[in-house]
């Protein structure tokens, strides 16, 4: 029997009230980012990932369990108004400068946790921070996310039925081709994503969606 999960939105001002699944965030993401995927990240030695975007400015779509309020999965979300991981870390990527502006945020540490096991109960959570994204963009006037990602994974977001476009060529980066993309939320793109979710439920297949 499939747990229940609920969509958690998790503004600066909330984070006392999710203390708990946001601290078990950041060690999932320790758990996925540096102990399984070998990034190069600045808590190597720690128990928890935790970078400068972490801050006041940081919101997080979170995916819990309904009863334990455990965390699923989760997405951090940044506005581009301000310094962010393409504008900083990344410009490199979009020499002539990235999108910005208050319709533009970029997303990153896109997570399922580890013990939720693999296939279908991690792509199950995947699928569900996808609509969190969407309904957040409908929520927030937001046309368009940013991100960057490994090139590999393009074909799991276009997967999912989002309108993908690169911002970059692919760029070799500790070893691993990554570009700059951005993911337009439009009435084709979520007219898509519902089909593809209909179709999943009707065979009884999880859809795919970006890790």
């Amino acid at each position: 029997m499939k747990k229940a999960m609920q969509i958690e939105v998790v503004h600066p001002a909330d984070r006392w009230a999710f203390s708990r699944p946001l601290m078990e965030m950041h060690h999932h993401r320790k758990q996925v980012f540096v102990d399984r995927l070998d990034w190069q990240l600045a808590s190597r030695g720690s128990w928890l990932e935790i970078d400068q975007f972490d801050d006041e400015y940081a919101v997080y779509i979170m995916a819990v369990a309904h009863e334990t309020k455990r965390h699923l999965g989760s997405v951090r979300l940044l506005p581009t108004t301000r310094p962010h991981m393409l504008s900083t870390l990344f410009a490199d990527l979009c020499p002539e400068g990235a999108p910005t502006g208050e319709s533009v945020w970029e997303i990153s540490r896109f997570v399922a946790a580890p013990e939720g096991g693999a296939g279908t109960n991690i792509l199950r959570v995947h699928r569900r921070l996808a609509w969190g994204l969407v309904d957040f963009a409908r929520r927030n006037g937001i046309e368009r996310y940013t991100l960057v990602a490994e090139a590999q994974r393009v074909p799991a977001l276009l997967s999912v039925g989002w309108t993908v476009a690169p911002l970059s060529l692919p760029t070799l980066h500790d070893g691993q081709l990554i570009e700059a993309m951005e993911i337009v939320i439009d009435a084709e793109s979520i007219a898509r994503m519902e089909r593809r979710q209909a179709d999943a439920i009707e065979h009884n297949e999880p859809m795919r969606s970006a890790a």
